[in-house]
């Protein structure tokens, strides 16, 4: 009972919160859309060149005669058998390397930043605050935010430290590394969100006691949480896709639901834990 309490409350005070502060919430609303965009111009920008290196990796290696025949023949008038200009693959390649690494350090500032002055600018929706508190709120969200995020951008940006030729005989390794540091990933990403919607109220100093044990102790409350904004995020992507090629204007609907599952998320996060913190 106290949980169906805890959450329904919550729920009820987030709409509450977005109808009694219409400008803040457009505000987060805004930001949200520009966050998209942003985001939407790096990974085409970055996303387009390592898919252009690719390609023209393929090319050559398309180009290359690699059966029996050509391979001895080459091998027997000492010819390269990756043909006359093989540096070609390893340029492409660490171009790859180059552009998926500039768009992870870009991906993590916008993040950052993003994560920064959205949560701050949330928070004030529930705990009005002057402009000293909402400062000191900002440094702290950032540091957590810089902490959380940093460890899996830089597993990430690291993993890419490698040669052509280890690129073609550590696959295997390479996946099984990513595998467990992806559900790593996950669990530091369940215990950021609940360490950010408690730093307007908890110093940095106590942050880790109160995650854990708020994240260990109460997770069925925090997985409630997260469990309904996916789902409100989903059926926002289903819409969309049903509808991207039927129905306009439910296709317009669908991507404002989306930025509102999003910013929405936000606000009953922050309620439920202020909730479970108390309790």
């Amino acid at each position: 009972m106290l949980h169906k309490n805890i959450i329904a409350s919550s729920l009820k005070e987030s709409f509450i919160l977005i109808w009694k502060n219409k400008s803040l919430f457009a505000l987060l609303f805004i930001l949200q859309i520009i966050f998209f965009v942003i985001f939407s111009l790096i990974t085409y920008k970055y996303g387009l060149k390592m898919i252009e290196s690719q390609k023209a990796i393929e090319y050559y290696v398309s180009q290359l005669k690699l059966d029996e025949a050509s391979v001895a023949s080459n091998v027997l008038q000492q010819k390269n058998i990756l043909g006359d200009e093989p540096s070609s693959i390893s340029r492409n390649f660490y171009d790859i390397v180059k552009n998926f690494r500039l768009y992870l350090i870009y991906t993590f500032i916008l993040l950052v930043m993003f994560v920064s002055i959205n949560w701050t600018i949330t928070t004030t929706l529930i705990n009005k605050k002057n402009f000293n508190k909402l400062i000191k709120d900002f440094l702290k969200i950032f540091f957590a935010s810089f902490s959380y995020l940093g460890l899996v951008f830089y597993f990430f940006y690291s993993l890419f430290n490698i040669t052509t030729f280890e690129t073609a005989t550590m696959t295997a390794k390479i996946l099984t590394k990513v595998v467990p540091f992806s559900i790593f990933s996950i669990i530091l990403a369940y215990f950021m969100f609940i360490s950010i919607s408690l730093l307007h109220k908890t110093e940095l100093k106590n942050i880790i006691q109160k995650t854990l044990s708020i994240g260990i102790k109460k997770a069925h409350y925090i997985l409630s949480v997260y469990f309904l904004n996916v789902f409100l995020f989903g059926i926002s992507i289903f819409l969309f896709y049903y509808f991207i090629e039927k129905n306009l204007f439910i296709l317009l609907l669908s991507i404002m639901l989306m930025i509102f599952s999003f910013v929405f998320g936000r606000i009953f996060m922050v309620n439920v834990v202020e909730k479970l913190e108390k309790s």
